[in-house]
């Protein structure tokens, strides 16, 4: 990179003095920093897809950063002060008159050092930054200094945040402006984030460049490298790109290349080598085979290089979706599922490494692996100095109700927090993959700040903490979900944060006007949202079967099989969360505070936010009652009513009409989470044809 001349450098030296003891208007403000090997910082922030981003020399990569850190504040800082569009300057040295913004990597800018002293002990974590504030002579100086790319725009959405620019929601109408011109603070702010990463699971290329700028400006850093037409942005943004998952040996080991020479690399059942691939399902690969598992590996370090998972950071090495295992001695040999998957993993972790330090792969790449279904109990094997891949956990088929500690919660997270505990004992890097919209939940309007501000808490205490992310996270038309981003934003930085602050502070910058009745609207919201898992389960949602109709058409099925939904009457000291009463409650005052707010907007944009809210609670309204209603219908049917019976399933025929209609909202997330139509979404619709058979009119 450039070096300043020394003369500037004195310059700066001149600058640092105390800080000033009253705040003054801003007329003049110009953005500072080094454009590395681009012609200016102009170019630096379009150079995305000039810059070299997958090789060694991370020269251009910081400057490309760093000029759209610069171009940020350039656009935003002019809304802060009160000063009209384009009354911010970049320049690439210091200027003789006016306040600065003086940016860079504190390791490798001369500038920032020469004004903030040595740098310190490189962070362990990507992000972290300071950012502090200088005077002399009536000029202020405000110095951000990242640890690395990434903590410099970082720093430059922290600086803006504390003038009162946020981006609570996408696009334009999701940002927050100062409710009037901002003055210079005083600053002496140190920060890294709880989580190095933080993210979304994703596979499938469904974002865009509002929802990247999103993640970028609250701080979240990992999405798909299945997003080709905006890998590069993501890159400039400092968001990793993730690859892999449950395709991995249809892709790089398939049974179709490699079967007919080799069949011993393929799973033993019955007596027999089975070639049985679908995509994510079927029979494992022979994990015991050291050539089979030397060819994946080697595959994957060749797609890595230069096929096609050349843009990935983080490669996710995952078996199949509840495959079979191998049944060959040797494979028992190994022990339990999990100790075979760590074998696998740790072959893959190696060759990885090993392209790298012999410079046959270009960048590091993060190699991780998962604790799920058959591979949730930690290893019964001691894998140290076997390699080091990354295990995340996946507390799947989880409660809402409760956080996932919670000692009342036996019938459900117990299971979870156990194995938890187990792989806490385990020396490995390793982080947390959640389910807040699982295929399931198919992005109803759902909240959870309490349980995400507990359960992230927990996980934070558990150690250092490498990933959070999250499975089937919607890219749009968000409602509430703008609420559950916003806080996960926050919570994987800091994960000490205080929920109800959250809450109140999002509702108070996001709905200035009608901040109190949105808080109570959460906060019911919160209430019908917490026993979904119960809710769809008793409905049966899950694990019936649909030929016949479903659980609810089953006379001998109990009709609240968990605890956690039973009726009031009945509560237990344990497993208690809302019943069937409660939520439909919960959701007629949720309706009442909603309707409270869009009557008290105060502007246009804020009644275009209340209108979003509205259209997606709406389809959470449709998607209770028509629940609500097959359970009470199958009710009734059991006792003989048949005259209730079909008043009850009047309700479901009207939300049926409803479901039918939505169509967008169940298209913005993952293809496990999206539908045809609302109807569709509700994974019951057996059950629906069932009693309309009977009950419709």
């Amino acid at each position: 990179m450039r070096l300043l001349p020394l003369s500037l450098l004195g310059l700066a030296a001149s600058l640092l003095g105390a800080c000033a003891t009253a705040p003054r208007p801003v007329s003049s403000v110009t953005v500072v920093a080094d454009p590395g090997p681009f012609a200016s910082l102009e170019a630096a922030a379009n150079g995305a897809e000039r810059t070299q981003w997958w090789d060694a020399d991370t020269r251009d990569d910081d400057a490309c950063t760093t000029g759209f850190a610069a171009a940020e504040l350039a656009r935003f800082l002019p809304a802060c002060f009160g000063l009209p569009a384009g009354a911010v300057r970049r320049a690439t040295t210091l200027p003789d008159t006016g306040d600065v913004v003086v940016l860079g990597n504190s390791r490798t800018s001369a500038l920032v050092r020469s004004l903030t002293g040595a740098a310190d002990a490189a962070d362990t974590v990507s992000g972290a930054f300071r950012v502090r504030s200088l005077e002399r002579g009536g000029r202020r100086v405000i110095v951000i200094a990242g640890d690395d790319r990434a903590g410099v725009l970082y720093g430059a959405y922290a600086l803006l945040d504390r003038l009162g620019m946020r981006f609570p929601g996408l696009g334009e109408a999701g940002r927050v402006d100062p409710a009037r011109a901002a003055r210079w603070p005083r600053l002496a702010l140190r920060e890294r984030p709880s989580f190095a990463t933080r993210g979304f699971w994703a596979w499938e290329p469904r974002g865009d460049r509002e929802f990247f700028l999103w993640m970028a400006r609250n701080r979240m850093n990992l999405w798909t490298a299945a997003d080709t037409a905006y890998v590069q942005l993501m890159k400039q943004l400092a968001i990793r790109a993730s690859g892999g998952g449950h395709t991995i040996q249809a892709e790089f080991l398939s049974p179709q290349r490699y079967f007919a020479a080799h069949p011993e690399w393929f799973g033993l059942h019955d007596g027999r080598r089975s070639p049985t691939l679908h995509a994510e399902s079927g029979d494992n690969f022979c994990t015991s085979n050291a050539e089979a598992r030397h060819t994946l590996a080697s595959n994957l370090v060749a797609a890595l290089d230069h096929g096609s998972l050349r843009h990935v950071d983080d490669l996710e090495l995952w078996m199949l979706d509840g495959g079979r295992w191998c049944e060959c001695d040797a494979c028992r040999a190994q022990g339990s599922p999990t100790d075979r998957l760590l074998d696998v993993a740790a072959d893959v972790d190696a060759a990885v490494d090993s392209a790298w330090r012999q410079g046959r792969l270009g960048r590091r790449v993060e190699v991780a692996t998962l604790a799920y279904l058959e591979t949730l109990a930690p290893p019964r094997r001691d894998h140290r100095g076997a390699g080091a891949p990354m295990v995340v956990f996946f507390p799947y088929f989880r409660c809402y109700a409760h956080a996932l500690f919670d000692s009342t919660c036996v019938e459900i997270n117990r299971r979870l927090a156990l194995a938890y505990r187990g792989w806490e004992a385990v020396p490995a890097t390793w982080g947390v993959c959640e389910y807040y919209d699982v295929g399931a939940f198919k992005s109803l309007p759902l909240v959870f700040p309490h349980v995400m501000a507990a359960d992230l808490a927990r996980y934070a205490r558990s150690g250092e903490r490498t990933r959070f992310e999250y499975m089937h996270a919607p890219t749009r038309a968000w409602g509430c979900w703008t609420l559950n981003h916003w806080l996960l934003s926050r919570l994987t930085w800091d994960a000490g944060r205080d929920p109800d602050t959250l809450v109140a502070d999002f509702c108070h910058d996001y709905f200035p006007a009608s901040s109190a009745a949105m808080r109570q609207h959460y906060r019911w919201l919160e209430k019908a949202s917490a026993n979904i898992l119960a809710l769809q389960h008793c409905v049966g949602v899950f694990g019936t079967n649909a030929a016949e109709g479903g659980r609810l058409t089953q006379p001998s099925a109990r009709l609240f099989p968990l605890q956690h939904l039973q009726p009031a009457e009945s509560h237990p000291t344990v497993n208690d969360a809302p019943d069937l009463d409660e939520i439909e409650g919960a959701m007629r005052e949720a309706r009442a505070a909603l309707d409270r707010a869009r009557a008290l907007a105060g502007s246009p944009v804020e009644s275009g936010r209340l209108a979003e809210e509205e259209h997606r609670f709406a389809y959470g309204e449709a998607m209770f009652a028509f629940y609500a209603g097959l359970i009470r219908t199958a009710q009734s049917a059991r006792n003989g009513d048949a005259a209730s019976a079909r008043e009850a399933f009047a309700a479901v025929e009207r939300a049926a009409q409803t479901l039918r209609g939505v169509t967008d909202l169940v298209q913005v997330s993952a293809s496990h989470a999206n539908a045809k139509d609302g109807l569709e979404a509700s994974g019951v619709t057996a059950t629906y044809r069932y009693f309309r058979e009977r009950y419709g009119r």
